[in-house]
């Protein structure tokens, strides 16, 4: 008997190995080279510096790894604001919690901070003439997943005859969508647009992180880059985030409208704001901006 049972201890102790052991690949993110470092530490000896956008082996177990979060915050900023910029914004910083992994690249093994890393390919943004952000989600979104399995337009109701009210949606292959929904009182009148992404097997930082790879085409949110590159604090695609977190949510609110997380920013003349919710299947982003 106990034969067996050492033989059966043994059987799991390989599958538990086997099963930490497995890999999957990933893609650098961060949006310039990433260091691979010896040890899970950022004081430690680099072995080799991951190219942006490279490919490589990514350790599907952390387990036992060191935290490593990023501060979402307007611009990368980590010092409290003015209390003018405070009492009007009435936003606060987001802690996105993560770990360091275990990756291989090329011939190496060591260690990168998980939040660099999504399982989607960094593309580059196809810019579009008109700066159409309907346009080109769903230009990257093909080149990710291929053609949209379907498309339908549908009108929603209207206010008047000169109000424009519709969405499009956009359904890929494994689940995957995106809808645009449209709402004007008037053509180049005052109203916005949502755009609403359900992305299958992302966690929230690979939403985070599409999320500025698209919204960096433009200068939608005005703000004086030259600023900018003192508050700098990751040196990654994260130092573009210009959204407050709302800290404000309670868990019936966020019950209420599907969501877990919520940014904002507001303007002279307009505002946007982002909602996520991570789920077992994937990520839902809903992505809205409008104005006078």
């Amino acid at each position: 008997m106990s034969v067996v049972k050492i033989s059966l201890f043994l059987v799991l102790l390989s599958c538990g190995l086997n099963a930490g052991s497995q890999v999957k690949s990933a893609y650098n993110w961060k949006g310039s080279v990433l260091p691979l470092y010896e040890k899970p530490a950022a004081g430690s000896r680099v072995l080799v510096k991951i190219p942006k956008g490279a490919r490589l082996q990514q350790n599907v177990s952390q387990a036992g790894l060191p935290a490593f979060n990023i501060i979402l915050s307007y611009y990368g900023v980590t010092e409290l604001p003015g209390k003018e910029e405070l009492n009007r914004s009435g936003g606060t910083w987001y802690s996105m919690p993560g770990t360091w992994t275990k990756v291989k690249y090329q011939d190496k093994t060591g260690y990168v901070p998980q939040l660099f890393l999504s399982c989607i390919p960094d593309l580059q943004v196809a810019k579009n003439s008109k700066d159409d952000f309907e346009e080109l989600t769903t230009g990257y979104l093909t080149r990710l997943f291929g053609t949209p399995v379907s498309r339908s337009k549908k009108e929603l109701p209207k206010g008047s005859k000169d109000e424009i009210n519709y969405q499009k949606t956009y359904r890929f292959k494994n689940g995957n969508y995106q809808i645009s929904a449209y709402q004007y009182f008037e053509k180049d009148g005052p109203g916005g647009e949502t755009h609403t992404l359900f992305l299958k097997g992302l966690k929230k930082h690979e939403a985070i992180l599409l999320l500025l790879k698209l919204t960096s085409y433009n200068d939608a949110i005005d703000i004086d880059f030259h600023d900018v590159k003192k508050r700098v604090v990751t040196n990654s695609l994260y130092d573009k985030f210009c959204w407050w977190y709302n800290k404000d949510l309670d868990k019936d609110t966020m019950k209420e409208r599907n969501i877990d997380t919520e940014f904002f920013f507001y303007q002279e003349g307009g505002s946007t704001s982002i909602t996520l919710k991570e789920t077992k299947e994937g990520v839902i982003i809903t992505y809205s901006f409008g104005g006078c």
